[in-house]
């Protein structure tokens, strides 16, 4: 089941003391109510009751999902306790896929690529081509990249591109032979399953030039 903590809470904007939940660790199939508030971007939201400031709280959070043999560690700061505490909860990890996140937006874009059954390490080669790409189409800087979503029948994969000093996202797409192409070469790279593994551009990176 999701574990939840109680914090007390001061407000930046009235300087209200609230109490509010938090939740630690989350378990895709014991507690799904969890996992659809992480998918739609309201679990870390808080809202002061005194004076209705707004906020993300951003704090760790460990997301395990059985069926899919995953378990991801959200660590803001990326601190190494934390993942050392994360496996310390779980003993049991041998055979998983663990990864390490560092902002909720990460974490729900890691639970969307194993759920469409997506290899995220190959997902990160084809994100980092498509930026390269963009940026130089657009001649600025692409801050940040996330999987949107696959479509078989549209031959389809979909991504949001936020272009440094743009609020909004622009989205692009590429066929699924594209993603096809890069697991061949995922699949060729020295890349072992160990520990809690930061799969992201850097890493696509790293790997390609290899």
């Amino acid at each position: 089941m999701a574990a939840c903590i109680t914090k007390e809470l001061s407000c930046p904007g009235c300087g209200a003391v609230n109490k509010s939940h938090m939740w630690i660790e989350i378990d895709a199939s014991a507690d799904p109510e969890q996992r659809e508030r992480m998918l739609d971007e309201t679990l870390f939201f808080w809202e002061c009751p005194d004076c209705n400031y707004q906020a993300q709280m951003v704090y760790p959070c460990l997301y395990h999902d059985k069926e899919r043999g995953l378990l991801i560690c959200l660590s803001p700061s990326g601190r190494t306790q934390q993942v050392i505490e994360a496996e310390q909860r779980h003993p049991g990890l041998a055979g998983l896929k663990k990864r390490l996140v560092l902002s909720p937006a990460e974490l729900k874009e890691k639970v969307m690529i194993f759920e469409s059954g997506l290899n995220d390490v190959a997902l990160e080669m084809v994100k980092l081509a498509l930026q390269e790409l963009t940026e130089s189409k657009q001649q600025t800087r692409v801050d940040r990249t996330f999987f949107l979503t696959m479509s078989e029948e549209l031959d389809y994969l979909g991504f949001s591109m936020f272009l440094r000093g743009e609020e909004k996202p622009v989205y692009q797409g590429v066929r699924l032979e594209v993603y096809e192409k890069s697991l061949r070469a995922a699949e060729r790279v020295d890349f072992q399953e160990s520990g809690f593994q930061l799969v992201d551009l850097a890493l696509a990176r790293t790997l390609l030039e290899q």
